[in-house]
């Protein structure tokens, strides 16, 4: 008769104690699923940037003229075929202080796409169909608005590097994985440090030192192996022998960890009024050096402060001045660590904002709209360009299915649709059709 589930937990924990199991609480939720842990995983690579409340691309990659949906520019620019709102960074007018050197950790939409336009498909007109933050979320990072489907990095990670003891991170936005592969938090660079070296006091030290000398390591290893073998010889039930196994495995996976390279010192921006782009750059760094040292394929990163129901122009001029900072950053970062052309980028909100302001003072904000855009940047593709578009009154406008362009007779652009076109550049078609999506394939990337 199969032992019951809490017991053979109690059984699995008897196990792990008599095994010398140090730090079992911070290895426990990933030991089921490593005990095959192989080699190094090495891309591509998926990093999936939320831009949390909802952001309005009026102000960016979908721009207007001046008028009831746009008070805050009178010209829009271009970068190939991606047509940009463009106004300047201002401090003041950002309410940011003007004598902290802030204008270095910003960017304008001219400038950004300036120079990163060429990396990008955009995605206007995309239908959430939901003004609620969390169904808009789940239907951006999953590709269904309703029920729970894995995040898209959930499905990257589980399909390409479940072995891996970090194989999916998240700081934030939707990240529900289905049982699929572990989660991994991991926005605190000191306290990722300790986890991966644990044998260290201090790991941000320049020449650290360990709790054990080398040799006293190598006896301690010695006897939990030989403590290992004898339970083996004793273990007779196979939930004894499975509950080993896995134990076995999460002890390996531990050690995979310890390859994660750190940077020795991470970015530190003045002030305080700029702590969320902190944070952000911090989080791509700690995801920059699990990519490198091959535990992580997917992470999530989250930059907040989009749900702009008062001082839409002010706050959300702000917030993707931050965000297209942290994204320059971010592809700086990993072309100097020789990432570039293995890293995926997608960029998404909530859903959109607008069409209108909802009053007529200066700090009018926009409230929910279920249209918006995305960014997605993919090595070797075809960058600045456009699919999808939005008409005069901020709905979407269908486009047709073969060419792509704006028709009277086509199909909308929605959430599933964009996810089939991601899962067909991931490989992930097949790993995913347990969860399938609604409508025709479009080949939104080529």
């Amino acid at each position: 008769m199969p032992m019951p589930m809490p017991v053979y937990r109690r059984q699995f924990m008897k196990l792990a104690g008599m095994a010398g199991m140090a730090g079992l609480g911070l290895t426990l939720p990933i030991a089921r699923r490593f005990a095959q842990a192989g080699g190094g995983y090495t891309g591509p690579f998926w990093l999936l940037v939320h831009a949390q409340g909802a952001w309005d691309p009026r102000l960016f990659c979908d721009p207007v003229a001046m008028g009831t949906q746009n008070r805050l520019y009178t010209k829009t620019g271009s970068a190939g075929a991606i047509q940009y709102a463009d106004y300047p960074v201002d401090l003041a007018q950002l309410g940011l202080d003007t004598t902290m050197g802030y204008e270095g950790y910003l960017l304008s939409n001219s400038a950004f796409f300036g120079k990163h336009g060429h990396r990008f498909t955009v995605l206007n007109g995309i239908d959430t169909s939901t003004n609620n933050h969390e169904a808009g979320t789940r239907a951006t990072w999953s590709g269904r608005l309703l029920g729970e489907y894995p995040a898209f990095g959930a499905l990257v990670a589980a399909a390409k590097a479940k072995d891996q003891p970090m194989a999916f991170i998240s700081n934030g936005s939707y990240d529900v994985t289905d049982g699929l592969v572990p989660l991994a938090r991991a926005s605190n660079p000191d306290t990722l440090a300790n986890v991966a070296y644990p044998q260290l006091i201090n790991p941000a030290d320049a020449k650290p030192e360990s709790f054990h000398s080398a040799s006293t390591l190598a006896r301690l290893e010695a006897a939990r192996q030989a403590r290992f073998a004898d339970l083996a010889k004793q273990a007779t039930l196979p939930r004894e022998q499975h509950a080993l196994a896995e134990l076995q495995g999460a002890r390996k996976a531990s050690g995979t960890l310890s390859q994660l390279k750190l940077p020795k010192t991470f970015v530190a921006i003045p002030g305080s009024q700029l702590d969320d782009l902190e944070r952000m750059l911090k989080a791509q760094e700690i995801a920059l050096a699990a990519f490198g040292s091959g535990v992580c394929a997917a992470a999530t990163i989250t930059l907040g402060g989009f749900d702009t129901h008062a001082n839409n122009d002010r706050d959300q001029a702000r917030q993707l001045a931050k965000l297209w900072y942290g994204l320059d950053y971010l592809f700086t970062r990993a072309d100097a660590l020789g990432l570039g052309k293995q890293l995926y980028v997608v960029v998404g909100s909530d859903f959109g904002r607008g069409p209108n302001y909802n009053s007529d003072n200066a700090g009018a904000g926009k409230d929910h709209w279920p249209v918006t855009s995305a960014l997605v940047a993919l090595p070797g593709a075809t960058g600045g360009r456009v699919v999808g578009a939005t008409d005069a009154s901020q709905n979407a406008r269908t486009i047709d299915p073969v060419t792509l362009k704006p028709s009277n007779s086509g199909v909308t652009l929605s959430p599933d649709l964009v996810h089939q076109a991601l899962r067909k550049v991931a490989g992930l078609e097949a790993f995913a059709k347990d969860y399938p999506l609604e409508g025709q394939a479009l080949p939104l990337f080529g």
